[in-house]
């Protein structure tokens, strides 16, 4: 017996054209996916914005983890930088790590945090501590990843922003500069995120700053009037970017500041 035989389909599916999206169809389905995308993505970087707090807030650890073993073959003092320097005060340069003013200084290569990397406390493979991902500016990890672990001579800036070795002790309105140690504890702030220049504000609404303790914590400015009150581009030798440095330290060093 033969196979018996299939019923045609009925004419109105034979006939029935392949329907797509209308234009109004597609418009709707872009608007509902624009209004999504609206609600969501400024969560979404929210979201990343403070998982990149938190690894800040990490970074900072680690590089007090290297601060406090320095302190221990240091008779408690933090490295030295030529920054405060009161025959070079630059406050504005303390985000290097490696300085280079000439090749006929003497003194030229790591400075300040730069001393942890030079002196192994900050292991070559362990530099990315020294930079924020949140950091908008031209002074990335990336940029001098393979200058640490060579060498080689080149000005490197970290996203942080150190104090250096010395404060000022103000005593009948003349300062006078008074060497740190990390017995000072909570009465000064050895580590903030960048200060150098606006893009170097790594945050925008606040920043991290570290004390003598070594404890890490978050300072807030809802209203980014730090961040505007840095200048574009930094005047190195400037009297008045010096004297800019000086008071927004001095507000940062405040540990009740918020």
């Amino acid at each position: 017996m033969g196979r018996p035989p299939v019923a045609p389909s009925p004419s109105w599916q034979a006939d029935a054209p392949h329907r797509g999206f209308t234009v109004v169809e597609l418009i709707v389905c872009l608007g509902v996916i624009s209004v999504l995308c609206g609600i969501l993505l400024p969560s979404l970087r929210a979201t990343r914005e403070q998982a990149n707090r938190l690894a800040c807030s990490s970074n900072m650890h680690q590089i007090g983890v290297a601060l406090g073993a320095w302190g221990l073959t240091h008779d408690q003092e933090v490295p030295h930088s030529r920054n405060v320097e009161p025959a070079s005060l630059r406050p504005q340069e303390l985000m290097a790590a490696r300085m280079l003013t000439g090749a006929e200084d003497p003194e030229r290569g790591w400075d300040g945090v730069g001393l942890l990397v030079r002196d192994g406390f900050i292991g070559a493979g362990q530099c990315r501590c020294l930079h924020c991902g949140s950091h908008r500016g031209e002074h990335s990890y990336e940029r001098y990843a393979g200058a640490y672990g060579s060498g080689a001579k080149i000005q490197i800036y970290t996203n942080y922003h150190y104090s250096g070795h010395l404060t000022y002790q103000y005593d009948a309105n003349d300062p006078r500069f008074r060497r740190i140690t990390l017995n000072d504890g909570r009465d000064v702030v050895l580590l903030t995120d960048g200060l150098r220049s606006r893009s170097d504000f790594n945050h925008g609404n606040g920043l991290n700053r570290m004390f003598g303790d070594l404890s890490v914590e978050w300072w807030a400015d809802e209203r980014n009037e730090l961040e505007r009150g840095l200048p574009e581009n930094p005047d190195i030798s400037g009297a008045s970017t010096t004297s800019l440095y000086r008071e927004i330290w001095d507000r940062l060093s405040d540990p009740k500041a918020d």
